[in-house]
């Protein structure tokens, strides 16, 4: 069974990771886009056509391409003033729990996510200045959530593991 996991555990960094690569690519092209529009619009009086929702849907994608590696190193906002000053055994148990419903609420985020996807395609939504499709941004959004949920889950793993180990 460890051996699952630890597989298991290396697939999703290996997800959370790539994600994370994305966002940064995101990133950087967004601030090229916002940087030419404004010296277009400043120097030439000629913004970037569809800046506005460039910068909008790379803005959605970099932010749930995050969530996982943000999870994966603990770089959100966290109080553990009581969690921290438990039992180690008790703690874990208890930080296995919290991720347990982390992996659940994600869950059923990711699931309203892709509804909205699907129902989006279906009136084939585009954006207004470039006429951009929508649902593939939502799915991709979607995907970004999933693997949140999933280093959530292998998060519980090995907190639980640590409940019954017998160190």
């Amino acid at each position: 069974m460890g051996h699952f996991l630890n597989l298991v555990e290396k697939i999703i960094d290996t997800i959370s990771n790539v994600l994370h690569y994305i966002s940064n690519v995101v990133l950087c092209l967004m601030m090229l886009i916002i940087s030419f529009d404004v010296i277009g619009r400043s120097f030439f009086g000629q913004p970037i056509t569809g800046s506005f929702e460039l910068t909008e849907l790379s803005s959605a994608l970099l932010v749930f391409f995050s969530f996982a590696i943000a999870h994966k190193y603990k770089e959100h906002i966290a109080i553990g003033f009581v969690v921290d000053k438990l039992p180690e055994k008790v703690r874990h148990f208890v930080e296995g729990a919290i991720e347990v419903l982390i992996f659940f609420v994600i869950i059923i985020m990711s699931w309203q996510i892709y509804n909205d996807a699907v129902r989006v395609m279906g009136r084939n939504a585009v954006t207004s200045d470039l006429s951009l499709p929508v649902y593939p941004f939502i799915i991709l959004i979607c995907v970004g959530s999933v693997a949140f949920a999933l280093l959530a889950l292998s998060n519980s793993f090995k907190h639980f593991a640590r409940v019954v180990d017998k160190k």
